[in-house]
This record gives structure tokens, C-alpha cells and sequence, in this order.
């Protein structure tokens, strides 16, 4: 008996965990940003860029050109946010600034 009021206990207290972590998750969404980063001059500079911003939590994809000096950054909001990631750049050496008009997905 008390084996069945445990596998009773613990199916209750899973359910009520995963509901919960449903909830955390819905809140989240996905955003997309273009930023500035007219320091970018060398062959190297978009990787050490996207390299820098790939160690911010929360961000999910980036891809930086030389070409346009910019990079486009795939995040979680609810992880992540422009400002840690505009100072992730800043941390290396490279400015950068929101392109606006260019964000949400």
C-alpha cells in the first residue's frame, strides 16, 4: 500500500513540475537583432565577434559579416538581452549598436 500512495505521490509532484516548467518556457521568446560593428576591419574580426557573443547565455545562433560589419543574433529575451550582448562585442574591443527596425521574429 505504501509503495502505490508513493508512485501516487511522485506522478502528482511531476505533473506539477512540468507544468511549471511549461509556464517559465512559454514566457520566452525568440528575438532577432542586427547590430552595428563598424570596427570590424580583418578577416578575423567577425569570428572573434561571433565567438564573444556566442559565450552570452541565452543566444541561440549569430552570424557576422565583414562585408556589412554587422552581425545578426538569434536569442531567448528571457535569457539573454541586448545590452549583455552589445557588451559581450565591447568586451573585446569592437562597438556596437542596434540597428533599429531590425529586431523581433
Amino acid at each position: 500500500m505504501k509503495a502505490h500512495l508513493m508512485i501516487r505521490f511522485l506522478t502528482i509532484v511531476m505533473i506539477f513540475l512540468s507544468v511549471g516548467l511549461m509556464s517559465v518556457h512559454g514566457h520566452a521568446a525568440e528575438q532577432t537583432i542586427r547590430l552595428s560593428i563598424p570596427g570590424m576591419n580583418c578577416a578575423s574580426c567577425p569570428y572573434m565577434v561571433e565567438w564573444a557573443i556566442k559565450e552570452v547565455d541565452g543566444v541561440k545562433r549569430v552570424d557576422a559579416t565583414l562585408e556589412d560589419t554587422s552581425a545578426i543574433v538569434v536569442f531567448e529575451d528571457s535569457i539573454a538581452s541586448i545590452e549583455a550582448i552589445v557588451k559581450a562585442t565591447a568586451d573585446i574591443g569592437y562597438v556596437s549598436t542596434l540597428v533599429t527596425g531590425a529586431s523581433g521574429s
